[in-house]
């Protein structure tokens, strides 16, 4: 897999634009009317909710393709470690992985992914939802994919957004070997992420 060209590096609101530009004429306008926090999903206990149903806690929320052999495994290991982590110092947060790929990561197929990281769904939901949904959702935080010929996306943002309680994205991070004590620093300091 190819590394992540600069040309995903772009401030959000941006990649917003280009993904929609992307789309069709009518994306921007059908994106604007949609309330990201009521986008449908399901987790990888069948379970349908949405991005409103994490409020009452901060959360991480981060996009990845179980096919991707490239940041998204880093991802995965950097979410399982956080998971660990948030239970180990008694930290309340809610972690919430997306699929980049909605076409093969059926429900089933992210379950089989939270299953191989002992992923609990009261903690950590692995989701996939209609590619229509998921395109939204990805559109609504800035999250731009492009497939190689494969169909696998492979280029793409890896960032981690975080929410506050009420569901408000308060920052974004940067996918790095730092995260977990970044996130873990964000829930405790006083003017974090409550």
């Amino acid at each position: 897999m190819r590394r992540p060209k600069t040309r995903f590096a772009l401030a959000p609101l941006a990649a917003v634009v280009l993904m929609l530009c992307a789309l069709g004429p009518g994306a921007a306008q059908a994106a604007a009317k949609r309330d990201p926090a009521r986008i449908p999903l399901v987790d990888q206990t069948g379970t349908r909710f949405d991005v409103a149903a994490l409020r009452g806690r901060p959360a991480f929320v981060t996009f990845v393709a179980t096919r991707c052999a490239d940041a998204c495994p880093i991802a995965n290991a950097a979410f399982a470690r956080l998971a660990q982590r948030l239970h180990g110092d008694g930290l309340h947060a809610r972690l919430l992985t997306v699929t980049l790929d909605p076409a093969y990561d059926s429900p089933f197929v992210m379950a089989r992914l939270a299953q191989g990281f002992g992923a609990d769904a009261s903690v950590w939901r692995l989701a996939s939802g209609s590619p229509r949904d998921v395109r939204a959702l990805m559109a609504a935080l800035g999250v731009v994919a492009e497939p190689d010929r494969n169909g696998v996306p492979d280029e793409h943002t890896s960032f981690v957004y975080v929410l506050d309680s009420r569901g408000r994205l308060a920052r974004t991070l940067l996918l790095s070997t730092n995260l977990v004590d970044e996130a873990v620093h964000l829930l405790r300091a006083r003017d974090g992420v409550r």
